[in-house]
């Protein structure tokens, strides 16, 4: 099914609709409860890369550091802001980046409310967020108190992005592509996550 098709199909997103994938969502520290307590399933490929992302979580959440910047905007949001992040706990991008969007929700000071949501299983609304025709995630929807959608943002930063695609299109370096993006994670330190977060949702 191409991109048209799904769009065809899709129900509208009304406030609605809206609140409801809210309502289902989990809290953000349940999201974490949830991570750290779920056996992987060896019959379920994506679930090797689960226990990974648990301690790449644990890092960024013990040595993250926000930018100055990124504080004053998060102090700044509009009372009522809600972020819903769409997300796996197998996917890569999303354990370096949903640490970085639960810090910005704690530093505003109960302006913003994060919470998450399993892809797989609501992709009448990640279809609605498609990336090039395709689920990538983890996609982050801002939601304002009258759950309107005013912004998105995913599924990594540009740079990570460009760096991919390039990485896929080598074959020599196209099955190892993964390693290759987490190094630039761990030497960006979380910079260019914040910048673009600041640019997007805000």
């Amino acid at each position: 099914m191409n991109q048209e098709d799904i769009e065809h199909r899709l129900e509208p997103l009304t406030a609605e609709r809206l609140e409801r994938f809210w309502s289902d969502a989990l809290p953000i520290n349940d999201w974490w409860a949830h991570l750290e307590a779920i056996e992987p399933d060896p019959a379920a490929p994506y679930d090797q890369y689960i226990d990974i992302n648990r301690q790449r979580v644990r890092r960024i959440q013990k040595s993250l550091q926000l930018d100055p910047a990124t504080v004053e905007a998060a102090q700044a949001a509009a009372p009522g802001t809600r972020w819903l992040v769409i997300n796996e706990h197998w996917c890569g991008d999303g354990a370096q980046i949903v640490p970085v969007l639960d810090a910005i929700a704690t530093a505003s000071a109960g302006r913003i409310e994060l919470r998450g949501l399993f892809r797989d299983t609501n992709l009448d609304l990640m279809d609605h967020f498609l990336t090039g025709g395709g689920r990538s995630i983890p996609m982050t929807i801002a939601l304002n108190a009258d759950f309107e959608v005013t912004a998105s943002w995913g599924p990594r930063p540009f740079e990570a992005s460009t760096l991919v695609r390039r990485l896929k299109s080598n074959p020599e370096t196209a099955e190892h592509y993964a390693s290759h993006l987490h190094k630039w994670y761990a030497q960006d330190k979380q910079a260019s996550i914040q910048k673009e977060i600041r640019s997007y949702l805000f």
